[in-house]
């Protein structure tokens, strides 16, 4: 049994109905019982955000940016470096030992370890969205959006609705752990390393099973059972025609996030390729500047006269 079963988790009485009045107009029912992970997960974001900028000047001395732009991107990457850290084993868990009642019930069924780890989803991209909207002027409208998409996305989980989304894409973030770490070896001077080169090969393959393979899969299930042929009389069938909007806005935002998902691969694989094959005009460069250049019409026992070696 993994930690995110353990009743040790469980939300105090008091705090489940304090929740549950703002929680119930939300139509976030499933929100009550985890809601405290959800405030744990976002201050442990903040907090680790701090000791990145205590901490990483010391371990990094150097490496670490002076500048304080830099400095708050640093950080950043430190955070959702952890959070990948533990959203994806989480994800990979519940991928592999599923609920009973999520099984049962993939639209409306719900259970304890699913949401807590939406939860835990919840509080770190509150982190990301409130960060990424601070910093907008250096991060990017982009990173704004995706914290603040991936937010309504968990939250909305917890109608419930669709639980079993979460572990599917959560374990993206296993291709996140490499990427981070790819970032790493570029901020430590070691781009074009054997360790950037192994940890590169472990990226493109982690990004194509998870995200790519595994999770054009899940959007395939997922338009499945959210679009309904319109002659299917099944209960699942009226069940999904009366959810409402919340069923498209799910759609889109998995159409968004698989089509970005390819178009940051192309972007991946052309940083990989720049550090590791040498392009021919890189190439003919070299060359140029290693050929001698004659001095005074010979070459022939004028090697201190000769230019480019």
């Amino acid at each position: 049994m993994s930690w995110i079963s353990s009743p040790a988790l469980d939300a105090h009485p008091r705090w489940a109905a304090l929740v549950d009045p703002v929680a119930r107009p939300l139509g976030l029912l499933a929100l009550p019982p985890v809601a405290h992970l959800a405030l744990a997960s976002c201050i442990a974001s903040f907090a680790l955000q701090k000791l990145s900028q205590v901490l990483s000047p010391r371990v990094f001395r150097s490496y670490y940016p002076t500048s304080r732009t830099k400095q708050d991107d640093w950080d950043l990457h430190m955070v959702g470096w952890a959070y990948a850290f533990v959203a994806a084993p989480i994800a990979l868990h519940l991928l592999r030992n599923p609920s009973p009642q999520v099984l049962a019930d993939p639209l409306f069924g719900a259970a304890l370890p699913e949401q807590r780890l939406s939860a835990i989803a919840v509080g770190y991209f509150i982190w990301d969205a409130l960060v990424t909207a601070r910093h907008i002027s250096t991060q990017g409208f982009g990173f704004f959006l995706h914290g603040a998409v991936c937010l309504c996305a968990f939250l909305f989980t917890l109608r419930p609705f669709v639980l079993w989304c979460g572990p599917c894409f959560l374990i993206w973030e296993v291709s996140t752990i490499f990427l981070n770490a790819h970032w790493l070896f570029d901020k430590l001077k070691m781009t074009g390393s054997v360790a950037q080169m192994v940890n590169g090969l472990f990226l493109v393959i982690s990004y194509i099973v998870v995200r790519l393979v595994f999770g054009t899969y899940n959007s395939y299930t997922l338009w499945r059972l959210l679009v309904p042929s319109s002659s299917d009389p099944s209960f699942q069938a009226l069940a999904v025609r009366k959810v409402g909007a919340v069923r498209w806005m799910y759609l889109v935002l998995n159409v968004a996030a698989n089509g970005l998902n390819f178009f940051w691969f192309r972007l991946m694989v052309l940083a990989l390729k720049k550090r590791f094959v040498p392009s021919p005009n890189a190439s003919s460069a070299h060359k140029a500047q290693k050929k001698p250049v004659p001095v005074d019409g010979r070459l022939a026992d004028q090697e201190r006269r000769v230019k480019g070696e």
